[in-house]
C-alpha cells in the first residue's frame, strides 16, 4: 500500500470529436454564456453582441460535438442535448465599421475603465481605438477549458479564409489590427508547505485559459492586464480547476496585434502543438 502522504492523480480520458459549424439561432444561449465568462460584471449588452455574432454574414463558427449519424445506440434526448451544446465560438467583429453600435461603445468604455489605474496604458489603447486610419477587428476566441488547444489552428485558419471570402463579397474585414481579450491566471500565493496536492502537474506563474493566446500576447503591439478577482459571483459557472483557485488570481489581458502578425502566430502555435503531439 502506498504512503498516505503520496500524491494521487486520477484522470479519465474520453474520446470526443468536435467540429465547427455556422452559428444559428439555437446557439444564442451557448454563445452568450461563453461571453459572460469573459465579461463577468459589466454594463456591456452581451445579448446584443450575441445577436451581432449570429446575424453577421460569412464570418464566424461555433464548436460543437461531432455525432455520427450511425450512432443509433445513443439516447435521443442525450443526443439532442449534445448536438445543441456550444463548446466554443470564434469570430471577428469589425468594431471600427460598426463603431456606432451601442455595444461597441460599451466594450471600448469597459476596457478603458478597467485600465483607469494606468493612465499610460489607457491612453495608448484609446489612441489605437480612435485612430481614424485603423480598421480594428475584435477577435472572439472562447471555448470550454477542456476543449484541446489543437482546435485553435484550424479555427483561426478558417476565420481567416472566411474574412477573405467576406471581403470578396463586399464586406469589410480588411483589418489593420485585431484586438482580443484573453482569460489569464497569475499565481498569487505559493502552495502551503506540507499541503497535499491531488495533481502532480507543476504550478506555473501565469496560465492562459486558451494556451495559443500567449503567442498573441508575445506579438502584441499593445497589451495590458486587469484583475477580475472581485467579479466572480455573478452566477456564471467558472470553468476552472477548484484546486488551483486559491493560488491563482483571475485576470483579463487586452491584446492588440497588427493584422499581418496573425499568420506568423498561427505558424508558431502549429509548431508547438506538433512538438507536443510527437
Amino acid at each position: 500500500m502506498e504512503d498516505d502522504d503520496s500524491e494521487m492523480e486520477v484522470t479519465e480520458k474520453v474520446n470526443v470529436e468536435f467540429e465547427a459549424r455556422n452559428p444559428e439561432e439555437a446557439d444564442f444561449h451557448g454563445i452568450r454564456q461563453l461571453l459572460l465568462q469573459l465579461f463577468l460584471k459589466s454594463n456591456i449588452d452581451i445579448s446584443a453582441i450575441t445577436d451581432w455574432i449570429l446575424t453577421q454574414r460569412y464570418v464566424g463558427s461555433v464548436i460543437k460535438q461531432y455525432l455520427d449519424d450511425g450512432d443509433d445506440d445513443e439516447d435521443e434526448s442525450s443526443m439532442e442535448e449534445d448536438v445543441n451544446q456550444v463548446y466554443g465560438v470564434i469570430t471577428c467583429l469589425n468594431i471600427t465599421k460598426y463603431k456606432d453600435k451601442p455595444c461597441t461603445d460599451q466594450i471600448k468604455k469597459h476596457l478603458l475603465q478597467k485600465l483607469a489605474n494606468s493612465k499610460s496604458s489607457a491612453s495608448q489603447l484609446q489612441a489605437i481605438l480612435e485612430n481614424p486610419s485603423n480598421n480594428i477587428g475584435w477577435l472572439i476566441n472562447e471555448r470550454f477549458v477542456n476543449i484541446p488547444a489543437q482546435i485553435a489552428v484550424p479555427s483561426f485558419q478558417s476565420i481567416r479564409q472566411e474574412m477573405n471570402t467576406a471581403n470578396q463579397k463586399g464586406e469589410d474585414y480588411h483589418c489593420s489590427h485585431y484586438i482580443m481579450v484573453a482569460k489569464k491566471f497569475r499565481m498569487k500565493t505559493l502552495p502551503k508547505p506540507g499541503k497535499k496536492r491531488i495533481s502532480k502537474k507543476p504550478l506555473e506563474s501565469e496560465i492562459y485559459s486558451n494556451g495559443e493566446e500567449e503567442f498573441f500576447a508575445e506579438a502584441a503591439e499593445f497589451r495590458a492586464t486587469f484583475t477580475v478577482a472581485e467579479e466572480r459571483d455573478n452566477g456564471v459557472v467558472q470553468q476552472w480547476d477548484s484546486e488551483l483557485e486559491d493560488q491563482y488570481e483571475p485576470l483579463r489581458e487586452i491584446i492588440v496585434i497588427k493584422a499581418n502578425e496573425l499568420e506568423n502566430i498561427m505558424i508558431k502555435v502549429e509548431n508547438v502543438l506538433s512538438q507536443t503531439n510527437s
